[in-house]
């Protein structure tokens, strides 16, 4: 099947390669990661791709954290789908608290503690209440589980930047959770 996308102008086509060009490598990952399938991941990219079409005007800055959210999004929604059609055991997105080698670990012991012990519907609250870049960083560490380089590159700030800042918004959200007490489920 040969697909042919019409676009209203040139900027908005140009657009729209730039960011299958950026981020075909990221939604391949992230699809991968869920279908275990090459091919299935290529189809997750395509399909991904095609619903990013449909929905250009929701999409501003090309290079913003919240247009690599929505991609990352889509690609993974559209990779739960495919593994549901698939009759696949339920999957869930990988959980890999372990740090990269290359990075320095959070030496906060009570964070974790507390972190660990807070049901994941109040987590996603807390998150909630994070400023938007803080949000951003976090998600896309513990739920797209990328590196610090990955983020530092997608949104253009420096690797000890985001490391920084990582490290804030954890010792910000284990606050947050102890002084709500949330750590019961």
């Amino acid at each position: 099947m040969i697909l042919v996308f019409t676009f209203s102008d040139e900027r908005e086509a140009n657009k729209f390669e730039y960011l299958y060009k950026k981020y075909k490598n990221l939604l391949y990952f992230k699809a991968w990661e869920i279908l275990h399938d090459e091919m299935a991941a290529e189809d997750a990219v395509s399909e991904t791709m095609i619903r990013v079409y449909k929905n250009m005007e929701k999409i501003g800055d090309p290079d913003s954290p919240q247009s690599v959210s929505f991609l990352v999004t889509i690609a993974k929604n559209v990779s739960l789908t495919l593994a549901k059609k698939k009759s696949a055991a339920p999957l869930l997105l990988p959980e890999n608290e372990d740090e990269d080698a290359d990075e320095p670990a959070d030496t906060f012991d009570l964070e974790e503690e507390v972190l660990a012990a807070i049901t994941e519907e109040n987590l996603c609250v807390v998150i909630g209440r994070l400023d938007e870049e803080a949000r951003n960083i976090f998600v896309m560490k513990y739920a797209y589980d990328l590196s610090h380089k990955e983020i530092a590159e997608l949104l253009g700030m420096t690797e000890n930047n985001v490391t920084v800042r990582l490290h804030r918004t954890r010792k910000r959200l284990a606050e947050m959770v102890s002084a709500e007490g949330l750590n019961a489920g």
